[in-house]
């Protein structure tokens, strides 16, 4: 922070320093024209002008924060929607493991189950095979028996 002589300085300095540019905007006189009263008429429409022209650029401020303000809504907004979208893609990611988990279990109970019925079916063909190779060797030992005893 500024001493308050110091600071008191600069502003005499800048105050001075606006008298001098306006004294000079007001009695510049140009090599054409003499008349001294339209010169300094003249620089009293330019400095006249200056405040239509801050408030110009007071209003083209204005619009420039507006638009910075409606665009930082907007970037809330995507951010809201980017958090949104995050929590969202985590849940899918969640469901889809669960998802794969269930597939995974169900494929190997259906494993499960083919590898049972394979069994059985093997267990079955070898029951019925035992049982014709049964019939089939007590006929052959039959036939055996009576060639030997010689009655065919």
């Amino acid at each position: 922070m500024m001493p308050k002589p110091i600071k008191g300085h600069y502003i005499r300095v800048l105050f001075t320093t606006c008298i001098l540019f306006t004294v000079s905007l007001t009695s510049t006189v140009s090599a054409a024209s003499a008349n001294i009263f339209s010169d300094i008429y003249s620089g009293w429409e330019r400095v006249s002008e200056l405040p239509g022209e801050v408030n110009a650029l007071q209003e083209s401020y204005q619009q420039t924060l507006n638009q910075l303000n409606e665009t930082s809504a907007q970037l809330g907004q995507a951010q809201a929607n980017v958090e949104a979208f995050k929590a969202q893609n985590e849940q899918l990611i969640e469901q889809n493991q669960k998802l794969t988990d269930m597939v995974t279990k169900l494929q190997e109970d259906q494993d499960a189950k083919n590898a049972t019925t394979k069994r059985i079916q093997t267990m079955i063909i070898t029951v019925i095979c035992l049982i014709l190779g049964y019939f089939v060797l007590i006929r052959v030992m039959r036939w055996g028996m009576r060639r030997r005893s010689g009655r065919v």
